[in-house]
């Protein structure tokens, strides 16, 4: 089936056309803008398949890609601030410093994918999966990650101020100098995690699983910790 061109889809967008459940496999849309404007609301790409496309440096402000799939897709760069990803399906996706500021990711299935310098600033991750993930350098200041599994993640140098991480799964997690400022990580599985020179400045570990976690050089002044737990 011929592949839908870039000029193609911005021309449906313009015209208002309904773009949900559009298939846009291995598709080559860099650089496209199909973000809220003047007299126009983003795109409404829900379930649209977006597998193995070409979206480096999109403008995808507020666009809607709920349940759409996404996986192994290249957004590297691209704005998608506000954007509503709920149920979308990015692993193997690579998002390398993307603005996702505010968007709201609930149940987002970023297994393995590629998130390094990452902008995740106040955005809803909520019972997402990033097992795998690289998020290296990200910043998820502010970012409800309640209950996701970031099991076997690469979060090095990541800012995780103010973050929310109740009852996630951060097993064998790298978190080594990670800034975790008044982070509330309480009810967690961080068994054989790396916190090595991390700041964890106020941070809340309480009832939360520390077996095996590695601590040297970790910042650790008013951090709370369930009574007899490892410190």
């Amino acid at each position: 089936m011929e592949r839908i061109t870039k000029d193609y889809l911005t021309s449906m967008f313009l015209s208002g056309d309904n773009l949900c459940g559009i298939n846009l496999r291995g598709s080559d849309l860099r650089g496209i803008d199909l973000s809220s404007g003047t007299g126009r609301v983003a795109a409404q790409l829900s379930c649209a398949n977006l597998e193995s496309s070409d979206l480096r440096g999109s403008r995808l402000r507020e666009v809607e890609l709920i349940s759409a799939d996404l996986r192994l897709a290249n957004l590297e760069d691209s704005n998608l601030f506000g954007a509503t990803l709920t149920q979308a399906d990015l692993s193997k996706a690579n998002l390398r410093g993307c603005n996702l500021i505010g968007s709201v990711c609930e149940g987002v299935n970023m297994t393995g994918a590629n998130l390094s310098g990452t902008n995740m600033r106040r955005s809803d991750l909520k019972d997402s999966s990033m097992v795998g993930a690289i998020l290296a350098y990200s910043r998820l200041m502010g970012a409800n990650i309640n209950n996701a599994d970031l099991t076997g993640a690469n979060l090095r140098y990541a800012n995780l101020q103010y973050a929310s991480l109740v009852g996630c799964t951060l097993k064998n997690v790298d978190l080594s100098q990670a800034d975790l400022s008044f982070a509330d990580l309480s009810n967690a599985d961080l068994s054989g995690t790396s916190l090595r020179g991390a700041i964890m400045v106020s941070a809340n570990f309480q009832h939360s699983n520390l077996s095996e976690v590695d601590f040297e050089g970790a910042d650790m002044t008013d951090a709370k910790f369930t009574p007899d737990a490892p410190e």
